[in-house]
């Protein structure tokens, strides 16, 4: 987790981090997600920034699209971006963007790659979704 967090924080703001282990009023908890560990951290707005640890990347993504969220992905972890000034931070940072919907939407000269799940794409643009 201190990974993530330090990764986010070099590319945008992510103080305040805590870990939210159950948090009741997040759906994206636990093994139906395929999240080992999640916290939060904010921007300069204090607008929320989900860090998850993820143990199974195929669940995780078929979760992601069933309930049309998109989140920035690594290897083995995800960050979820609610503010368009996180998203254009973290668009340069090297993660690819998961997107299940309005994939057509993506401009040429950008990369746009198979994501595990059918239907879903990793890409390096994520302006204006």
């Amino acid at each position: 987790m201190a990974e993530i967090e330090s990764f986010v924080s070099e590319h945008a703001t992510c103080t305040s981090m805590s870990l939210r282990p159950n948090d009741p009023d997040e759906e994206w908890v636990g093994k139906e997600w395929g999240i080992k560990e999640r916290g939060v951290c904010y921007d300069e707005n204090r607008a929320g920034i989900s860090l998850l640890v993820i143990d199974d990347m195929k669940t995780f993504q078929a979760q992601a699209k069933k309930q049309r969220r998109a989140y920035f992905v690594g290897k083995n972890f995800a960050v979820y971006a609610g503010s368009p000034t996180l998203l254009t931070a973290l668009q340069d940072s090297g993660l690819l963007y998961l997107l299940c919907k309005d994939r057509g939407k993506i401009p040429s000269g950008f990369r746009k790659e198979p994501a595990l799940v059918d239907g879903c794409v990793l890409t390096n643009y994520a302006h204006g979704f």
